[in-house]
């Protein structure tokens, strides 16, 4: 099971998860890349909050079920592989996320 971010007081979630750039950046709304068609980051309606509450959940990679996500109490946006219970610090912000995708620097 997993939790509705819209089920939390948005305040919360910023201080928890240290999520701002997200929260009132222009990546609230999401990014689609349209040369991988996929939804890299999810709009804030569409993110959610891990089963375990261990992180915030806004995008995907697109392959093996990998996660975009903030951590508890943890600074930058890591991806989570499920299958291995493996986190990896990807990028410092959300911003980095966006363009490290775009320009490939970023690849899991």
């Amino acid at each position: 099971m997993c939790f509705d971010i819209m089920d939390f007081n948005l305040d919360s979630l910023v201080k928890k998860y240290n999520c701002s750039d997200y929260i009132s950046g222009k990546y609230s709304i999401g990014y689609y890349d349209e040369a991988t068609f996929l939804q890299v980051i999810l709009p804030i309606s569409e993110a959610f909050v891990s089963n375990t509450d261990q992180h915030l959940v806004i995008g995907y990679a697109g392959a093996d079920g990998i996660e975009f996500c903030y951590r508890d109490n943890t600074m930058g946006i890591w991806a989570y592989y499920p299958y291995e219970n493996n986190y990896e610090l990807i990028s410092k912000d959300i911003f980095d996320l966006a363009s490290g995708w775009v320009n490939g620097n970023i690849c899991v």
